[in-house]
């Protein structure tokens, strides 16, 4: 299962991650808002109701965004494409596909260096790899060729800062940074060669820092919500970096996860069962047309 609530396992009983923040988020939610709740598939599936309507969460997916919507936000591509069409400010990312008969090698010759290589739908870091060299990238390619049908190519960029906004309906709810757990990755490093752990993911020892800057949280948040409305999109997550002080976006995520967030200190867990409250408060909101 993927931190965005993508399940693996569920088919053949293998036991899911403890989410037990987000469990019992959730109960308190709902009890706020006057909703029963009720937990299927070993608490994977929510089933709220209230007042003779009926949602679903499932994973970390409320039932706020259309599944379209969902769905083109798990292809990074695809969020790249229309993000550059509708003019907002993104790390470009490209569609490979290694058929059998095709050279690794000659591949390689027609990509630029130096490069991040990852899953065309995957999130928390996994299988995402740089590679600053051919041979570094032939060997990338020929191991994640293995194991996905497709991949994606980005430029590797030297990043300052790595945010995270998560925005409902238009509205900033929650706004941190990531910062790594190496320090060789700190505001300023560009050099190639720096951090043994280059990625700013929660899951691999990065750190949430809670942002009230106002003036940095607006122009966030703007950001933000102009990739949501790109994508239409109306509650996820959106990383956007800090590169030699331009933003851009990365990734966006309709599946809203907060569990080793919510873990970090009392005030990250607070700004989660805030993030949550809101979310399921928004899935018995009149929908459009309906009085």
């Amino acid at each position: 299962m993927t931190d965005q609530g993508k399940p693996s396992g569920a088919a053949d009983g293998r036991s899911r991650p403890l989410r037990r923040n987000f469990i019992a988020s959730m109960e308190r939610a709902a009890a706020r808002s006057g909703a029963e709740l009720r937990w299927h598939s070993e608490r994977w599936v929510a089933e709220l109701r209230r007042n003779g309507r009926r949602r679903h969460v499932v994973g970390y997916n409320f039932p706020i965004n259309d599944a379209s919507s969902a769905f083109m936000a798990s292809d990074k591509v695809a969020t790249s494409v229309l993000l550059s069409d509708a003019g907002v400010p993104n790390v470009p990312h490209s569609l490979l596909r290694l058929r059998p008969d095709d050279s690794v090698a000659d591949v390689v010759a027609r990509l630029p260096l130096p490069a991040v290589v990852k899953p065309l739908s995957s999130s928390g870091g996994r299988d995402v790899h740089r590679a600053g060299t051919p041979v570094q990238l032939f060997d990338t390619l020929g191991a994640l060729a293995t194991r996905h049908p497709a991949l994606t190519v980005c430029p590797w960029v030297p990043i300052r800062h790595e945010y995270r906004v998560i925005t409902l309906k238009g509205r900033t709810e929650l706004v941190f940074e990531k910062r790594s757990s190496d320090p060789s990755t700190g505001p300023g490093s560009t050099s190639w060669d720096d951090p043994a752990e280059w990625r700013h993911n929660l899951k691999l020892g990065a750190s949430a820092v809670l942002l009230d800057e106002p003036e940095l949280c607006a122009v966030l948040g703007g950001l933000a919500r102009r990739a949501m409305c790109a994508l239409g999109l109306n509650f996820g997550s959106v990383d956007i970096l800090d590169v030699l002080g331009d933003l851009s976006v990365i990734e966006v995520n309709s599946g809203v996860c907060l569990e080793r967030f919510s873990r970090q200190d009392d005030d990250c867990h607070a700004a989660a069962e805030r993030v949550y409250a809101a979310a399921v408060a928004a899935c018995f909101a009149p929908a459009e047309g309906e009085d």
